[in-house]
């Protein structure tokens, strides 16, 4: 990226195009309509048509699906507002190292391979009610250490974020991208106390106040407002469109990261879709932002890629009736 204008290219890119192949998801479609009625498969068919056109093949299928987990820290994390805390983030980011965490397991069942990518986790970034999360520089950087995820070619790519102060940036990222007050985007699970909430919104009402004069640039909010997990993820759904693979969101967070994308290019998460729906009201709010209709209604409180891992195994289900039989031991 250049070094001048480092949002420059990153503008450039999302907004360079990128399209499914409509043959291949016509080629769903009529081998639906030979297996049953037309809306028969429901979502199903829908998910594995908008497999097929953005793998830009038919049949769709998954074979090496990357579930991409980024784990951040935040200044803010230590003013009330979670329920978790950095040094909980290095315990996740051991765990899943490890084998030990569930999403392990579920990863496995479903095939994912599970990156676990580190940003700068001991660093906490800047308090965002007193000061910018990060440069324009740094920002744009971490975006494109996004990119690495499609290393290795993946044909699916599942997202997940770890960081003890997220969903509090993110609610100041959807206050500037969308308006509304910091108590409709802050809004929680039943598992936030009363007061935590509160202090949620006093620190989003403050980085919103610090930083006014910065916020009607959707990668300029990102910057002042959000954090690494978030840019991470907007340079992953930015060079995953480029090279044909589609992306599942997990929470809020990751669903606020395509909130970016698409507040610099509505078209450019035409490759994106939404794992599930939690019972966080920020999140429905957020997914009818962006026409997003979830694959699955889990009820999960946890975020962490939990619910993008277990929409892989369902999208696995969506492709099976376009593989032919699987083999089968002699009986």
């Amino acid at each position: 990226m250049s070094a001048a204008k480092p949002f420059d290219d990153v503008r450039d890119l999302a907004h360079r195009p990128a399209s499914p192949d409509d043959g291949c998801s016509k080629q769903v479609y009529d081998a639906l309509l030979g297996m049953g009625r037309e809306g028969d498969f429901g979502k199903l068919g829908e998910a594995a048509a908008w497999l097929a056109g953005w793998q830009r093949r038919f049949p769709p299928r998954i074979e090496s699906p990357t579930l991409a987990i980024y784990a951040g820290s935040h200044g803010i994390s230590s003013n009330g507002v979670t329920l978790s805390s950095n040094e909980s983030t290095r315990e996740k980011v051991d765990a899943l190292r490890e084998g030990r965490a569930p999403l392990s397991a579920i990863a496995a069942q479903v095939g994912a391979n599970i990156r676990v990518f580190e940003l700068a986790i001991d660093k906490p970034t800047p308090n965002i009610a007193e000061e910018a999360a990060m440069s324009e520089r740094e920002c744009a950087a971490t975006i494109a250490y996004g990119f690495e995820a499609l290393e290795g070619q993946p044909d699916l790519i599942a997202l997940g974020v770890v960081g003890a102060g997220i969903g509090t940036a993110a609610a100041a990222v959807a206050c500037a991208l969308y308006g509304g007050s910091p108590e409709y985007w802050v809004r929680p699970g039943p598992q936030v106390p009363k007061e935590m909430n509160a202090q949620r919104v006093e620190m989003v009402s403050q980085a919103l106040k610090t930083h006014r004069g910065h916020l009607t640039d959707p990668l300029e909010a990102l910057r002042c407002l959000g954090g690494r997990e978030l840019a991470a993820c907007v340079g992953t759904i930015i060079a995953a469109r480029q090279q044909g693979v589609p992306v599942v969101l997990d929470g809020f967070a990751t669903t606020i990261a395509a909130g970016i994308v698409h507040a610099i290019n509505p078209l450019a998460i035409d490759h994106v879709r939404a794992a599930h729906v939690t019972q966080r009201p920020a999140h429905i709010a957020a997914l009818e932002r962006l026409g997003l209709s979830p694959l699955m209604e889990m009820e999960f409180n946890t975020g962490g890629g939990m619910g993008s891992a277990v929409a892989v195994g369902l999208l696995h289900t969506a492709c099976a009736p376009f593989l032919g039989k699987p083999d089968r031991p002699d009986q």
